[in-house]
C-alpha cells in the first residue's frame, strides 16, 4: 500500500477483494453458460441429427432402419 492512510488503506483492500468477487462470479457466470451450449447443442444433436453436419442419432443401429421391433413377447405390466 502506497502512502495515504488507513481510510485509503481500507478502500484500497476492499476494491481489490470486491474485483476478484466480480471476476470469479463472471468466471462462473461464463463456465455455466459454457456448459449449457453444450448441452443444448448435444441435445440437438441427438434430436435432430441429420441437422447442424451431423448424418445421424447418436445411438442409432447401423443394421435396422425404423422401428424397433422386440425380439421376445412383452406382457403388459398393467395386466389384469
Amino acid at each position: 500500500m502506497s502512502g495515504g492512510g488507513v481510510f485509503t488503506d481500507i478502500l484500497a483492500a476492499a476494491g481489490r477483494i470486491f474485483e476478484v468477487m466480480v471476476e470469479g462470479h463472471w468466471e462462473t457466470v461464463g463456465m455455466l453458460f459454457d456448459s449449457l451450449g453444450k448441452g443444448t447443442m448435444r441435445i440437438n444433436r441427438n434430436a435432430y441429427g441429420s441437422m447442424g453436419g451431423g448424418t445421424s442419432l447418436r445411438g442409432s443401429s447401423p443394421e435396422v432402419s425404423g422401428y424397433a421391433v422386440p425380439s421376445k413377447a412383452v406382457e403388459s405390466k398393467f395386466a389384469k
